[in-house]
């Protein structure tokens, strides 16, 4: 598997299973997709079901049940994911602020150690937005005065290094930040 961003607001997902894992799940699609649509069970005729969303979630407590709903999603040529590991696509721990979404997998081994480094980033990370607005401003900035992407490069990596740059933008002196970071030129 390879790790994408995908623009999924015409798709439509249904998740299979209303527990906690299930809304969970759901919520993880509810601002992106265009409909998310979370049941408990399936109905008698789970084929004309599945067949009218693009992303099928099984969330159930059973494992046989989320068989079933991956078998014929898979059948039906669907994006599913299961609960219980089966899945053609995994489910990320992520989080978005402004400037960034962070999304970390570990290949359905561990989702523990998922969720750790998710919150681990954000919480030892609060400056990050700011950081990345200033990267922008100042890669835009470099491209009209150091030709080489290389050294550009160079650059922008070392006010990442910088710790007083972060200091600033922490106490929300983005125009020290600025300054420091225009050290590094």
């Amino acid at each position: 598997m390879i790790p994408l961003m995908l623009d999924l607001s015409a798709s439509s997902v249904l998740v299979v299973g209303s527990g906690a894992v299930g809304q969970r799940k759901a919520g993880y699609f509810a601002d992106s997709c265009r409909e998310v649509r979370l049941i408990d069970e399936l109905p008698k005729n789970p084929e004309e079901l599945i067949s009218r969303y693009d992303i099928i979630v099984a969330a159930t407590a059973s494992e046989s049940v989320n068989e079933t709903i991956c078998s014929i999603a898979r059948s039906q040529n669907k994006w599913y994911n299961s609960a219980t590991g089966i899945g053609n696509f995994l489910i990320p721990a992520a989080f978005s602020e402004e400037n960034f979404t962070l999304a970390v997998s570990t290949g359905g081994k561990a989702p523990a150690v998922s969720a750790y480094l998710r919150d681990y980033i954000g919480e030892n990370l609060p400056a990050l937005p700011q950081m990345i607005s200033l990267q922008e401003t100042l890669r835009a900035e470099l491209k009209t005065v150091v030709p080489e992407q290389k050294r550009r490069a160079e650059i922008l990596r070392a006010v990442l290094d910088d710790s007083a740059v972060w200091q600033a933008l922490e106490a929300g002196d983005r125009e020290t930040a600025l300054a420091l970071s225009r050290r590094h030129i």
